[in-house]
Order: C-alpha cells, then structure tokens, then sequence
C-alpha cells in the first residue's frame, strides 16, 4: 500500500498569499532611518487568521445524524449548559456509534449523570452504579435489546477498508486532485530545497525558492498555476528530519504513521519488508517513500492498519476488562494531555465540537480514578438528555461545520500550528503532535456572520 495514494491529507504546507518584499532607496543609505508602523514588513498569518482566511469551499457541513446534543442540568447559577458531540465516520467504530444513536433514541441516557471527573485524564459519564463500587448505587439501568456486540479487532480498521470508504466517499476525479504529485515533492536543487526545509525561513524566501523551483523544474512563473494538493506539498519537508523523511506523519512518538482522514486523527502501521527492484530485502529507506518508489523500491506490506487517536475532547467508550468492549452507555471524554497509550486499547467514537468548558471545569472525583464517592453523589451531574440532532424540529437542530483536511488551507494551517512566525513566536518548533493540530470546527452561524 502506498500510503499517499488514499488522498488522505498532506500536511505542513502554507498555501496562502504572501507580502511582496520591500526595497531599500538607496539614495537614503546615509541618511537616519525612521520607521513608521506602514513600513514595516507584514507578519507571518497565525494559524487562526489561516483559518479564517479560508474559502466556503473548503468547510465540510456535519450532517444532522452525526451531531448528538447533550443537554447538562443548569449549573448552581441557573445557567443552561449544551454540550455537542460530533460521532465518528465509517468505517471507524461503526457498531457503537450505532449504538449511541439507539441508545439515544430509545432516550436511555436521559437521568444518567457525569460520574467521574479526574485531572488531566477524562470526564466519563453514563448510568452511576455501572463499575463503581464507591458510588453506593446497587442497581443498573437496563440497556435496549439488541444493541452490537463489538471485538477488539474493531479497535482498528484495514488499510483497504479505509481505501474503500474513500473511493465511496469521492468521485475518481476528487480522488485525483487529492493525490500529490510525487514531482513536486523534491527539488533538484540542494540550495532551493535547504530553504524549503528550513523551518526559520521566511515566508517571502519560501515563496521565492518555490517560484524558482517551479521555473526550473515545470516551466511556469506563477504558483497559481498549482492544485490546492501540489501547493500543499511542495514543502512538505519543513518538518523533516533525518529520520523522519515523510516529516510530520513520521515523528510521532506512538506509532509508525499518523495522517488526518475527513478530518480525523489517525494512527497507522504496516507489517512487511521494503525490497529493491530485483526483490531483494533491503532496510527501510531514509528518503521519502516516492523517492524510493522512483528508485525501484517497494514495500511489501503484509498488515496495515488505521485507527482515530486519543487527542483532548475525543469520545471513548467505557468498559471493563478485556474482552469486553463496552456498547456506548458509558462514554468518556477527555479532558487533559492526550493518551494516547489508549490508543486501540478503547473503541473511539467521536469529539466535544461544542460546549467541552461545561465538562472539563467540572469539580475533580476523590474517589478512585476520579470516580465521585457515595460522599460526593451531590457532585455528579446531571445529564437532562441526549438526542440525535437530526431527530430534533429544523429549527432546533445544531449546525456545524470542519475545515476539510484535504484543502490547501488545512495544509498551511497544519504548517504554521508546527512552525509559529507570527509575531510573539521566536523560534519555529519545526514540527507539532498530532493532537496540538485540532482541526477546526465553527457553527454556521458564525460563519454566516463573518
């Protein structure tokens, strides 16, 4: 499997118009400088103003069945408190998000409560008796009939499953303008590519090395002649190191791959040797794959896997020890630094979008885990209801949309979040976890606003 054939997302690459570079008048060399706030050279964007720089085209409306709205008991000042969750895509976790909406519609969640809050982990909710000996509650709520039963291999999914859902998801056409193109992945110029490595290169000198690139290798004189996924990689290696030479996607600390799918984290790994031309087992390469692809090399992938990972305000289902998996009745959220140790460990099935400050400002349990205690069964709170949106009158229902992945945008954002120039940063970090690169949710409203 070659890994950037599924279209899934390149990252870390700007894509956005640049300032023109000033010139000095040198009839004024010798004479004091004086500085007016007009002259100064424009500001690298932050990653927001990315994002907020970006065309209609590239937001994705979440449609009304993937939206759960959560409704909270007011807090101790009468203040009403919404929480929106957003459930996971096919292929991923298909069988509990099913069982979400059932358990959902058959309005099971409505009276449960908020039963453990514990730092820097998880908020988890879901009916208070249920695997907590200290809360004093000695019954269960009885679940619908007939919900899934889910194995741990559905932790995961194929690499082929994934490949599947996106040719079901897109025409062959969008298939293609999402498929870098290997070519312009690597200059032939050493000098024009140590610029567009350099993570403390400006702007302006990326531009220009880029349009002496293109000049060089294509012919033309304008970037704007590139697609939205050939502008997204063509400095794809700003954060690239010498063990990582597919950058960003190779520098995380869980696993072999990680890659943004319709605007999901994922995680991946592949099982089998890389072999030369003449078949021949070979160490894996230290270039980037489609260089090694050009020099006849091929990895003779016998697993792949993807899974979504564990990053703040992800959903996950609760369970017990294995092999149980747990159906979706109990939900966690979490709350802290990523971890992302449980990752293929819990089914996840979703994300906070909206109203995360309600849970993760929550009182802390004392009891086990962040359990609250039969002691502390006046902390727990409330949950009012949970309804699938698109259950819901039109005029009621959430409206959301997320900055596709696959866009220019998403690209240059994802570049800046991993190396900040805007004005308060010093020194560009050269790279970023793949949980410290949230992608971006509004409300339509806000967006009509704009």
């Amino acid at each position: 499997m070659k890994k950037l054939a599924l279209g899934l997302a390149a990252l870390t690459i700007p894509a956005i118009a640049l300032a023109q570079a000033e010139t000095e008048d040198p009839a004024s060399a010798d004479q004091p400088a004086t500085t007016f706030a007009q002259d100064e050279p424009a500001a690298a964007p932050s990653p927001n103003e990315i994002v907020n720089g970006a065309p209609a085209e590239e937001w994705i409306t979440i449609a009304a069945e993937d939206l759960l709205v959560m409704t909270l008991a007011p807090d101790s000042a009468g203040n009403e408190r919404t929480v929106i969750l957003q459930l996971m895509p096919a292929p991923f976790s298909q069988g509990w998000v099913e069982n979400i909406r059932t358990l959902a519609r058959a309005q099971w969640y409505d009276g449960v409560s908020v039963n453990r809050v514990q730092d820097n982990y998880v908020v988890q909710w879901g009916d208070p008796g249920h695997d907590n000996p200290e809360s004093g509650e000695a019954e269960t709520k009885a679940l619908p009939e007939g919900l899934n039963v889910m194995g741990e291999e559905d932790y995961s999914i194929t690499a082929e499953a994934l490949g599947e859902a996106s040719i079901n998801q897109n025409n062959i056409e969008e298939i293609r303008a999402h498929t870098p193109a290997n070519v312009l992945l690597y200059a032939s110029d050493a000098a024009l590519q140590s610029i567009l490595s350099n993570p403390a290169s400006t702007e302006i000198e990326r531009r220009e090395a880029m349009t002496t690139y293109l000049e060089l290798t294509r012919g033309v004189s304008a970037a704007a002649e590139l697609s939205p996924s050939e502008l997204a990689n063509i400095l794809i290696r700003s954060t690239q190191t010498t063990t990582a030479p597919e950058g960003f996607h190779q520098r995380d600390s869980q696993t072999e791959w990680v890659e943004f799918w319709r605007g999901w984290p994922l995680g991946n790994y592949e099982i089998g040797p890389w072999r030369n031309k003449n078949d021949e087992v070979v160490e894996a390469p230290r270039i980037p794959r489609a260089e090694a692809y050009e020099q006849g090399m091929w990895r003779d992938v016998q697993e792949s896997r993807f899974w979504p990972v564990h990053c703040y305000g992800m959903v996950g289902v609760g369970r017990n020890y294995s092999p149980d998996t747990g159906s979706g009745a109990e939900l966690y959220t979490v709350i802290g630094h990523a971890p992302r140790h449980l990752d293929r460990n819990i089914a996840l099935v979703g994300r906070i979008i909206s109203g995360m400050e309600h849970l993760s400002s929550m009182t802390r349990g004392t009891g086990a885990l962040g359990f609250y205690t039969e002691d502390e069964a006046h902390l727990r709170t409330p949950i009012q209801s949970i309804r699938v949106a698109s259950d819901l009158a039109k005029d009621d229902q959430p409206r959301f949309e997320y900055l596709s992945t696959d866009g220019a945008t998403f690209a240059a954002y994802a570049e800046a979040r991993a190396n900040r120039r805007d004005p308060f940063f010093i020194v560009p970090a050269g790279g970023a976890d793949i949980c410290n690169i949230p992608v971006p949710v509004r409300a339509v409203e806000d967006a009509e606003a704009e």
